[in-house]
C-alpha cells in the first residue's frame, strides 16, 4: 500500500512541476511579445493591423471559409496604404 501511496505523490509532483514549467514559458512568450511591440511596433501598425483583422473576420463570415494568404496579405496592405496617405 506504501509503495502506490509514493507513486500517486510523485505523478501528483510531476504534473505540479509540469504545470509550473508551461506557466512559467508561457508568462516569458507574453513578455517578449509585449516587450516586442513596444520596441518596434508605432500606432499607426497598431491601428492598421487591428482593422486589417476586423476586416478578415468580416470576409471570413461573409464567404464561409478561411482566406487565402494573397487574400489576408490583399487586406493588410489596403490598410497600411491607407495609414500612410
Amino acid at each position: 500500500m506504501e509503495k502506490y501511496l509514493f507513486m500517486l505523490l510523485g505523478i501528483v509532483l510531476g504534473i505540479g512541476i509540469s504545470l509550473y514549467i508551461y506557466g512559467e514559458k508561457k508568462e516569458r512568450n507574453l513578455r517578449r511579445i509585449k516587450n516586442d511591440r513596444e520596441y518596434f511596433s508605432t500606432k499607426k501598425l497598431d491601428d492598421a493591423l487591428d482593422k486589417a483583422v476586423k476586416r478578415m473576420q468580416l470576409e471570413m463570415k461573409s464567404r464561409g471559409r478561411k482566406l487565402t494568404e494573397d487574400e489576408k496579405n490583399e487586406i493588410i496592405f489596403s490598410f497600411l496604404k491607407e495609414v500612410n496617405m
